[in-house]
Order: C-alpha cells, then sequence, then structure tokens
C-alpha cells in the first residue's frame, strides 16, 4: 500500500500548496569491493524533496480503503501515517539511487519495462472508466472489461506453469527489448464501427484530463522543475501535432515512449506518464529492490537446518505418541510440517472436478426439498438423490482447457473425459512418478476445483475414523477415498466416477503415509521438487531475512529521519480538525 496511482485525485484549493514535510539533501557512502578485495567508495548527492499538503491528500485518497480499515475513527493518527510514509518513501528511494549509483543494485531496461506495464494498466483503467462515462451519458449499458495485454490477462483456470532449464535462465540474463503493448490493445483500431468510436472517445478526454491534470498542478510552477513542465509542454504539443495528422488513435502506443525517460540526460521523451504515474510506481519498484538487496545475503547453513530437524522430529515423536490426538490435529490442520507419522492412518487424494451447472444445482437444490423426497426415510431419500444426482451426470458439459480457459469448439461427455483419463494412467501402473505427473497434466487439462490446482500432495484423507467423528469432506468423496486406500496402489485411479453434490470427481491416490520419520531430505510430495529441508529452512531464513531489514531500519533509516526530514504537523492538522 505504499504507493497509489490515479488520474483523477486532486484539488486546487491554495491551501493544498502548503509545504507539509521535506527532506533535505544529504550525502550516502557505499564501498564497493573489486575483484582484488579493495575498496572504492562511492559517495552520492541526494536531492531535496518537498512534500506538499497535495501529496498528502493525495496519498490518502490513493490508500483510502486500507487506510480506513486501519485507523477507522481515528483520523489524526491516519494523517500521521500517511506523512510517516511519503518520508519514507523518500528516504528509501535515495538509498536505492545511491545503491544503482555504484552497481550494487541493478536497474535497466528490466526493470524500465515493468513500470512501462503498469503505466499502462493504470491508462487502460482509466480509459474503461472514460468509456463507462460516455455510456452512462448516453443511457446504454456499460462495460465490465476491455481488451487487454494477453500477457497480463488473468484466466479462469490457472495454466501450469512451464518449468525452465539452464537455457532458459541464460536467455532471460540478457538485455531485454524495450516493451510496448500488443496492437490488438490500442484503443480505436479494432472492433466494429461502435466500439472503435466509443475508444476514440474516451482516449481524447483521456488526453484532456492529461492537459488538465499538468496545468492545475502547482508543483510543476516551482523553480526547481520549471525544466520538467518544458519537458512535458513538448511532449504536449507533440501529442496534439500526432492527433492533427495521424489521427487519436496513434496517441495509445506513443503514450509509451512519454511514461519512462530511458536516459534522463538526454531523452526528450519521457515525462508526461512518468510524472503522472510512473514515478511513482518507480518507487514502489524501488522500495521492493531495497528489501531483495537486504535480504539477498542472508543465508542459512544446513547444520542449522539439521538442528531445527532434529528438534522438532524428537519434539513430534514424544508429542505424537503419547497423545495420537495431538498428531491427528497436526495432520488435519495443515499448517504443521510434520515430520513424524505416528501412524499410517493418513493418505493422499488428488482428484478432477467436472461440476453440475449451476441449473444443474439448483434442479438438485428443488429436488431435495420437494416433500415427497424429505419425507421418506433416510435410506430411501439417499437413495432417489443419489439416482437423481446420476441422471443429472448425463447432460455435464465438459471441456478441456486451453491456455486456461474452455476449449468451446471440444465439448464432451463425462464418459469421455473418464475414458481419456483411464487410457493416460492405466499404462503407468507402477511408476508413481510418471503417473503423479500425468495426473497432474490432466487436473490442468479438465479440473475446476481451485484447490485442486498447484496442490503437489492432494487432499489428507484419514483412513480409519471413530464412528461419531466428525467429515472433513463430502460423504461420497470420503467413503470412494477410502475405498481406494484400500483396494488400489497408489499411482491408480478409481475405477468410477465419484458424484457428489458438486459434481463429478475423478479420483486418484497420490500417497500413502509410512509410520516414522521422514528424511531430512525427502521430498514432501511424489511428483515434487520441494524437501523436508525446504520447508525447514524458510522460515529461519524469513526470520533472518526480517531481523536484516529491522536492523537496517532501525540504524539508518531511523537516523536519516530524525537527521534529514522535518514534519510541519501545524499545516495539515485542519485536515482531521475540521
Amino acid at each position: 500500500m505504499l504507493l497509489g496511482c490515479s488520474f483523477f485525485s486532486h484539488d486546487d484549493e491554495r491551501d493544498m500548496q502548503q509545504e507539509v514535510a521535506v527532506v533535505n539533501s544529504y550525502n550516502i557512502s557505499n564501498v564497493v569491493l573489486n575483484e582484488d578485495g579493495e575498496g572504492k567508495e562511492y559517495e552520492y548527492k541526494t536531492q531535496k524533496k518537498i512534500i506538499y499538503k497535495r501529496d498528502l491528500l493525495e496519498y490518502v485518497q490513493n490508500n483510502a480503503s486500507t487506510l480506513s480499515s486501519s485507523y477507522a475513527g481515528d483520523a489524526e493518527g491516519l494523517y500521521k501515517y500517511a506523512m510517516r510514509m511519503l518520508i519514507t518513501i523518500e528516504l528509501v528511494t535515495n538509498e536505492v539511487d545511491a545503491l544503482i549509483d555504484c552497481n550494487k543494485v541493478e536497474w535497466g531496461v528490466k526493470q524500465q519495462n515493468d513500470i512501462r506495464r503498469n503505466v499502462y494498466s493504470i491508462m487502460d483503467n482509466t480509459l474503461r472508466t472514460l468509456q463507462n462515462n460516455i455510456l452512462s451519458e448516453r443511457g446504454q449499458e456499460q462495460i465490465t472489461e476491455i481488451g487487454s495485454d494477453s500477457s497480463t490477462a488473468s484466466t479462469t483456470y490457472p495454466v501450469k506453469p512451464d518449468v525452465t532449464d539452464d537455457a532458459d535462465d541464460e536467455i532471460e540474463e540478457t538485455e531485454p527489448e524495450v516493451w510496448a503493448p500488443d496492437k490488438v490493445s490500442y484503443p480505436g483500431v479494432s472492433g466494429d464501427s461502435d466500439k472503435r468510436s466509443l475508444e476514440r472517445e474516451a482516449m481524447t478526454r483521456f488526453i484532456a484530463l492529461i492537459k488538465s491534470r499538468v496545468k492545475d498542478d502547482f508543483r510543476l510552477d516551482k523553480p526547481a522543475r520549471k525544466w520538467l513542465k518544458d519537458k512535458i509542454n513538448a511532449e504536449i504539443k507533440a501529442i496534439d501535432k500526432l492527433i492533427d495528422t495521424q489521427g487519436i488513435e496513434a496517441v495509445y502506443p506513443k503514450l509509451g515512449e512519454y511514461s519512462y525517460p530511458m536516459n534522463e540526460s538526454t531523452s526528450e521523451f519521457g515525462y508526461i506518464m512518468y510524472y503522472l504515474s510512473g514515478e511513482n510506481l518507480e518507487r514502489s519498484q524501488k522500495i521492493t529492490a531495497m528489501q531483495t538487496y537486504l535480504t539477498d545475503s542472508v543465508t542459512v547453513q544446513y547444520d542449522e537446518v539439521e538442528k531445527s530437524y532434529n528438534t522438532t522430529l524428537n519434539d513430534q515423536r514424544s508429542k505424537y505418541e503419547a497423545d495420537i490426538s495431538a498428531y491427528d490435529s497436526a495432520m488435519s490442520g495443515g499448517n504443521t510440517t510434520v515430520l513424524y507419522h505416528a501412524n499410517n492412518n493418513y493418505f493422499y487424494v488428488k482428484h478432477i472436478l467436472l461440476p453440475f451447472s449451476d441449473d444443474q444445482k439448483a434442479a438438485l437444490t428443488e429436488f431435495k426439498n420437494r416433500p415427497e423426497i424429505k419425507n421418506l426415510h433416510e435410506d430411501e431419500q439417499k437413495e432417489k438423490i443419489e439416482l437423481f444426482r446420476e441422471q443429472l451426470v448425463e447432460s455435464i458439459k465438459c471441456y478441456p482447457h486451453v491456455d486456461g480457459e474452455d476449449d468451446l469448439n471440444h465439448l464432451m461427455t463425462v464418459d469421455e473425459v473418464m475414458a481419456h483419463v483411464r487410457s493416460v494412467m492405466t499404462p503407468l501402473a507402477g511408476n508413481v512418478q510418471r503417473a503423479n505427473d500425468a495426473f497432474t497434466d490432466l487436473i490442468y487439462l479438465y479440473n475446476t476445483d481451485p484447490g485442486a490446482f498447484d496442490n503437489d500432495t492432494g487432499y489428507v484423507v484419514k483412513y480409519q475414523v471413530e464412528e461419531d467423528e466428525a467429515r472433513t469432506y463430502m460423504e461420497e468423496f470420503e467413503d470412494a477415498a477410502r475405498e481406494m486406500r484400500k483396494t488400489l496402489e497408489v499411482g491408480q485411479v478409481y475405477a468410477k466416477p465419484v458424484i457428489t453434490d458438486y459434481g463429478v470427481h475423478i479420483m486418484y491416490l497420490s500417497s500413502v503415509v509410512q509410520k516414522g520419520a521422514v528424511g531430512l531430505n525427502d521430498v514432501t510430495s511424489p511428483n515434487g521438487s520441494q524437501t523436508y529441508y525446504d520447508l525447514l529452512e524458510a522460515p529461519i531464513k524469513s526470520d533472518r531475512e526480517n531481523k536484516s531489514y529491522t536492523n537496517w531500519s532501525n540504524n539508518v533509516f531511523t537516523y536519516n529521519y530524525k537527521k534529514h526530514s522535518k514534519t510541519y504537523t501545524d499545516n495539515f492538522k485542519n485536515l482531521w480538525e475540521d
């Protein structure tokens, strides 16, 4: 929540021109060691930064939801916190700029491309708002989304992550090209005439909004920013000329050149969009870079993880053997890294859900609520409901997923999906590794249950339960799972689809817990690469990273905050007193 971006939030009152804080110029020293181990000192001089009341108000407006939830009923606390955050942003940005200056932090085209993508995302959101404003004025139905760059658009279902090799890593390390949006996303150039007209009008209003935003901004009239205002005015003239010669459609791709100055000392363009949103995005990215820089050097030794393993294992062995309910709680809770299994009463199941449609679910609910069904004996009622669900299954429409979306050109029945699953899995019986990999592929191809994606282990199920023990899953799912545990080998698919109120489940026995201790270097799932070492190392490293950042904050940052910044509370206290 450090930074928000908006084209709409501004206030032209003279009161907004008051200075509420200042971060004075100061020097930052960094020592860089060469190959011989000799140190070279780099001295970086920061620029003086003035924070105006308008900056404070914009920050609060752009982060209103988060701030309001944290400071409900405490306006004074809210504004004072926001003031501290604005000063923090300037101080941390200074530190990163100094690290970039001595090449301790990388900053190049890749980082600038990230900023440019986010600038376009803000532009697209603003254009969407403007289009809906136009439609509202016309009394027409508003739109919920506009075409966007496919590289950033979300999909209905997750797409299986690509496994990159060393060659791919080497390619990624090369300097990328300057990013530009796909031509299909340019407003006003595709679709029917109504769509193009709407997008052109929205872009016209967007340009007018930019001009108004710049014109009303007193900060650009300050002597220190005259050079920037000259640059922005030159870009506005270039935009007007572009509209006159090539039309409003040509503006959208051109704005990318105005979103980040590739070389601030020589660049002719790159200022207007950078000033309006790119600069805030850059600061946010630099704050992340600072956190990464402070934590990259954090390491954890093998013997430290081994010590944690032995301590945890011994504690769990004593605890779980003395109290089996503690073991059951750890297995069912999912938040404990279990290193010792008191029994072999747990196993893991993966599944593919082929769901009932909303209409089918409504029909099932209506059937259950019929008086003639509700008044039946429990066993007979259950039999009737099972029969009705089986009939619904016949009309379930299934589609394979392509790039995270249903392939509507390939309608399939449940039987056809089940047949395909069997054809893939049957030849892999006895090869658990390959079977797990194959079933994971099938999950991404057909499944609709969000919890089944990116789930290496699957769902944990208890094999033998007490008669009155509460169920974790639906009755049919648990019964089928326990039947699998009893009759199948790990790596096999249940013979028939399992029907619940959600739809059809194609179930797979992923693994069975073995009594005793797991090894430190054992993998946590049959087809995963994560080991128990990785799981135990993570909290140790995270704690150490937090301490590294805290130490820097308590020393360097706190010193700079007290030494080089000053807050003028009297100039903004009316924000909570009025």
